[in-house]
């Protein structure tokens, strides 16, 4: 009956131990596992409607949103770097367009594919629909930068091969009669650059043109319809005609003309 009563000690105290010792086990786990849930449930929790709006009102101000605020910061940087250079080779402007002005005059250039073009009046610069606050300061130098655009197409000209104009130091237009002939002065497509039709009517058409030689009784002739005239002295003073309305061509331009008959008087 002892030796009974004693193997019923035993068989308790080895429950309670092997208690313990899975006890000891598995709490560090549960506690582990718990803390985890805890963070996790901490991290992962929805934001409510009034923590986004915060959220959000913070980041618009530039705080908290590290990443967004990263990524803003270079966007702002590239805008910025792309109006007024951040380099030291002056500005670089938007491919493919920028309008701007020098402090102190009268002219603004439209900036486009590295050239720039000036805007001849201001209700052609509204008929492109610009607004007077896109235009941007820049220096005589950083204007200097860019050479001028002198060839142009007309916007919606529909023809596949559209008409390229030249427009002349005098600001006249004159059409390329050709590729030869646009390519004879060393011209380039990428070079051309597209104005409206309220822009191409401003200008006024270059009719008198004279062989680019040095020549000291220069031959003025009259382009007409395709047709080149030849001007004698006494039309050319009855015509009133001045220096910037004459404009010198090569000799493969002018041979591309076919010769018509002599203006006399």
């Amino acid at each position: 009956m002892e030796e009974s009563s004693n193997v019923g000690k035993y068989v308790v105290i080895g429950l309670l131990l092997v208690g313990i010792f899975l006890g000891l086990i598995f709490l560090p786990l549960g506690l582990s596992k718990a803390q985890t849930s805890q963070t996790n449930a901490t991290t992962s929790k929805p934001a409510s409607f009034s923590d986004s709006i915060s959220a959000s009102t913070l980041c618009s101000a530039g705080l908290g949103c590290e990443g967004s605020q990263t990524q803003s910061g270079q966007s702002s940087g590239s805008l910025l770097g792309g109006i007024f250079g951040g380099g030291n080779g002056g500005p670089n402007f938007d491919p493919i367009i920028s309008v701007v002005n020098v402090e102190g005059q009268s002219a603004v250039y439209r900036i486009i594919d590295g050239k720039k073009h000036s805007i001849p009046t201001t209700e052609i610069f509204y008929s492109y629909g610009f607004d007077v606050n896109i235009v941007q300061k820049i220096s005589q130098k950083e204007l200097d930068n860019y050479p001028l655009a002198k060839l142009f197409i007309v916007e919606g000209d529909e023809n596949k091969n559209p008409t390229i104009y030249y427009l002349t130091e005098g600001g006249m237009l004159r059409p390329m009669l050709n590729d030869r002939v646009f390519y004879s002065y060393g011209n380039r497509k990428e070079d051309v650059i597209t104005i409206n039709q309220k822009e191409y009517n401003y200008y006024p058409r270059n009719q008198f043109i004279f062989i680019e030689r040095p020549k000291l009784d220069r031959d003025i002739y009259q382009i007409s319809g395709g047709i080149k005239r030849y001007l004698t002295p006494v039309a050319v003073k009855r015509m009133g005609l001045k220096e910037n309305e004459i404009t010198p061509v090569n000799q493969f331009e002018f041979d591309e003309y076919p010769e018509g008959e002599s203006v006399i008087f």
